[in-house]
């Protein structure tokens, strides 16, 4: 994936966007034959347009975190962020590894697996993991350590037993599944309330949101990133009124805050009292 979030400033993003569109396009051509070959139809995905080779990202990206270093050490199960994520995931993953307890870990899209082993390499070997895809092929993409359910994602009863599966609770979501709103809008509804009271939700490829291709555009309405503003309505819920301020204090009460980067929704829990503010110093 990209070499950093995009910035003309940035030397190892120009390094990789250079070589990047050359490599990645002389894979899908590479990949499409192969394809036809098979007589299968490859979907055509616009992000392939962002891509670029492991070998030419291993060779620019200097990893800086230990996220980064696991990311791009990674020689298991075949494993596709972008990464810009990646640093972006430590800020805000980092705090629960140093709990010091086990983690219970959600990730809604397994695809080849690599992700999984990603996150056992990062978390380590007492966390618990599981994952969902609508794929039942992605059963034998992964180690005995994780657990994978066949199931559409926004089917409470598929998300309730993987809720189970980790023991009655959760304290990290990563949606990286269909990325249709139709399809994370109600998960992000079911597993918000059930996830951990200083947990970590975090909906992956925003840009989905604005792509005809996965029925997004501009402001479309039922967006995952329209329901993100909707949300950032009711974390001010300590300021409304009636009916509005009693639908908003659920959410409220137990948000952090909501961290929109590029491509990228961060959502972390904790109890929040009633806000106050002070005055301090002295009358001149």
């Amino acid at each position: 994936m990209p070499g950093a979030v995009a910035s003309s400033r940035n030397p190892l993003h120009a390094s990789l966007t250079e070589i990047g569109h050359m490599s990645s396009s002389i894979g899908r051509k590479i990949q499409a034959a192969i394809d036809r070959m098979r007589g299968k139809e490859r979907q055509v995905d616009p992000a392939d347009a962002w891509g670029v080779s492991r070998r030419d990202a291993r060779k620019f990206a200097q990893p800086t975190g230990a996220l980064e270093a696991v990311f791009y050490g990674h020689k298991g199960r075949i494993a596709q962020k972008w990464h810009h994520y990646l640093e972006i995931y430590e800020r805000h993953f980092e705090p629960l590894r140093q709990q010091g307890q086990p983690l219970r870990i959600l990730e809604l899209g397994v695809s080849r697996g690599g992700s999984l082993e990603i996150w056992r390499n990062y978390f380590g070997p007492q966390a618990r993991i599981v994952g969902i895809d609508i794929d039942p092929a992605c059963v034998e993409r992964v180690d005995p350590e994780n657990t994978v359910m066949i199931g559409d994602q926004s089917d409470p009863a598929v998300l309730s037993a993987a809720v189970e599966r980790l023991g009655g609770g959760v304290d990290l979501v990563i949606d990286d599944g269909s990325h249709l709103g139709r399809h994370q809008i109600p998960t992000f509804e079911y597993l918000y309330p059930r996830i951990s009271e200083r947990g970590v939700y975090v909906c992956e490829d925003l840009h989905c949101s604005y792509w005809p291709t996965h029925e997004g555009g501009l402001r479309r309405e039922g967006t995952f990133a329209e329901h993100v503003k909707t949300l950032i309505d009711k974390l001010q819920g300590w300021y409304l009124d009636g009916d509005a301020q009693t639908a908003a204090m659920p959410f409220a009460s137990t948000t952090y805050g909501i961290f929109v980067y590029l491509e990228l929704i961060v959502i972390e829990k904790r109890p929040i009292s009633r806000p106050f503010h002070v005055q301090m110093g002295e009358p001149s």
